[in-house]
């Protein structure tokens, strides 16, 4: 069971050449002394005396199209071991997770540490494979950032201080930094540019 599971999970990720990062995985039996290989076979929190032999993911996966063929499954097949033991190194839908958490807890992703915990890697590991996926952690936050700021800016009436807090800054002088870095003009100056003049 336990097997078949883990050979699900590697065939799945080698259709999809992506690792599958899973939520969970649960097993219908007691707890074995084993157990702590439980975690690091499916790289997620294992429970035990469940109702059925599981593993649970995000469903957006199911999306992300198929990128292997007829010639390259007889290829895999011969060569089919490894996808049982290691990992997969990239996971297509890091950039969506990375822009969806500095959005929904911006207070809680100001460092590549915090941030690689919130996703169960190391900082290295996060840095390592944003690259392979064509991004950088710190464009992602400048993208989910300005984008935050300009819509608060201009669809709320809060104080500057409390845009650059619900944005993610630590402070309003740096906030005002980086945007005027990014359009050319303060906070304030965006928003009074952007009002219908009388």
């Amino acid at each position: 069971m336990v097997s078949v599971l883990r050979n699900v999970l590697g065939v799945a990720c080698w259709l999809i050449d992506s690792r599958i990062a899973l939520k969970g995985a649960s097993f219908p039996f007691d707890a074995p002394p084993h157990q702590d290989a439980y975690a690091v076979l499916f790289a997620a929190p294992t429970r035990f005396q469940q109702a059925q032999a599981a593993i649970f993911f995000d469903a957006r996966y199911l999306d992300l199209a198929l990128r292997r063929d007829e010639k390259a499954l007889q290829h895999m097949l011969q060569n089919a071991l490894p996808l049982t033991v290691l990992q997969y190194r990239r996971d297509r839908l890091l950039v969506q997770q990375v822009r969806q958490l500095l959005g929904k807890q911006p207070q809680d992703t100001h460092s590549a540490e915090a941030l690689a915990g919130l996703l169960h890697v190391s900082p290295r590991t996060l840095h390592r494979q944003l690259k392979e996926e064509g991004a950088t952690l710190q464009a992602l936050k400048d993208e989910v950032r300005h984008s935050k700021a300009a819509e608060l800016l201009l669809r709320s009436p809060r104080p500057i201080k409390q845009v650059a807090e619900a944005a993610g800054f630590q402070n309003e002088k740096s906030f005002i930094r980086a945007f005027k870095g990014w359009t050319g003009q303060t906070p304030a100056e965006f928003r009074r540019s952007a009002r219908p003049q009388t």
